[in-house]
């Protein structure tokens, strides 16, 4: 389960020897107190639930938290015998609860299920549960993520990940979602954050007015040539002296080539190891990994377009040439049109 991660040593701290004290000589009604199995009175219920909820920081006030500390009272009375709860207390003084806890494993999983029951609905019901799945989330993005981590931006990225969680009312069974791509929790998260802060090779954006600088045409806008080709639309590029037809991809962020074509190109001079970027890991649709040689290029045209500032994925994997976003992104507006097999292009 992802990032389940509240602390019941802190929540448990003191609160019954807080609320401690010894029976009173006349009659009191059992239902009210936490007893030990032989009726000797520990703490007042009420009092205990009020305490146990003022524990859970940022949450006191919720509903979940009166579940959980009403849960505690349940599994707590009526629990120890007096002899162990006077040895208990002989032996560590203050804490004797949590020894008591440490002894019992029994107890210590239905208090973890207190928890677990109010995780089912929402996770995200304290600042204390906020903060503690943040720093559980970084730690997990650090292990996971194979490209390095911008550091600055990780704990912006992953505070914002846990308020949309908590806005949310995230449940437990919806946690598995952080790491699917296809839920909606997971590219709300990727659009709202701004998805996981990986320093990238490419320099590849959403479209901005600044872009517009790098598209050079006569005209604001321009209609391309399209084929279809196993339902994939395909369209004529070129750069420099290499013309070939690519795969229009809108779901690639950059340009893919294979290493024998690029080999051609630095032969031209179209680009050169001058403008060598780094290297980076794409997704490619099939779920492969792929890792490329990242270039910036110019000049690469597509009907009546020329456009600078492309970032190039290089690989000897690359069998089909990919158009990605690194293109299409640099204009305000395309459109296909099916039926008349068109690219329309608006700078």
């Amino acid at each position: 389960m992802y990032y389940l991660c509240a602390s019941m040593r802190n929540i448990l701290l003191l609160i019954l020897l807080s609320l401690s004290f010894t029976a009173h000589s006349q009659p009191v009604p059992k239902d009210d107190f936490i007893n030990t199995k032989e009726g000797l009175p520990i703490s007042g219920k009420r009092l205990f639930i009020a305490k146990c909820r003022e524990k859970i920081k940022g949450g006191a006030n919720s509903q979940e938290s009166l579940q959980i500390c009403t849960c505690y009272a349940q599994q707590l009375d009526g629990r120890f015998t007096n002899k162990q709860y006077h040895e208990a207390l002989q032996a560590a003084g203050n804490e004797w609860l949590d020894f008591m806890i440490e002894l019992d494993t029994a107890l210590k999983a239905d208090i973890q299920q207190c928890f677990k029951t109010v995780w089912e609905k929402n996770v995200f019901f304290s600042d204390a549960q906020v903060k503690s799945a943040k720093e559980a989330m970084k730690e997990s993005l650090k292990k996971s993520v194979k490209d390095s981590l911008d550091e600055k931006k990780l704990d912006e990225y992953c505070n914002c990940a846990v308020n949309i969680m908590k806005e949310r009312k995230v449940p437990a069974k919806k946690m598995d979602d952080l790491g699917n791509p296809n839920s909606f929790l997971y590219n709300e998260i990727a659009y709202r954050c701004g998805g996981i802060p990986v320093k990238r090779v490419s320099e590849t954006t959403g479209w901005n007015p600044a872009l517009a600088a790098d598209v050079r045409g006569a005209s604001d806008i321009d209609t391309v040539a399209i084929i279809t080709v196993n339902a994939m639309t395909k369209v004529k590029v070129k750069i420099g002296a290499f013309v070939y037809i690519w795969l229009l991809d809108s779901g690639a962020t950059d340009l893919l080539i294979s290493d024998s074509l690029a080999t051609q190109m630095m032969e031209q001079h179209l680009f050169s190891e001058k403008d060598f970027l780094g290297t980076g890991n794409y997704n490619i649709a099939n779920g492969k990994e792929m890792i490329c040689k990242m270039y910036r290029v110019n000049n690469v045209q597509i009907g009546k377009f020329t456009v600078d500032n492309i970032m190039l994925g290089v690989s000897p994997e690359v069998e089909d040439f990919l158009l990605g976003k690194s293109f299409l992104n640099k204009f305000s507006r395309w459109t296909i049109d099916n039926k008349r097999e068109l690219l329309i292009l608006e700078k």
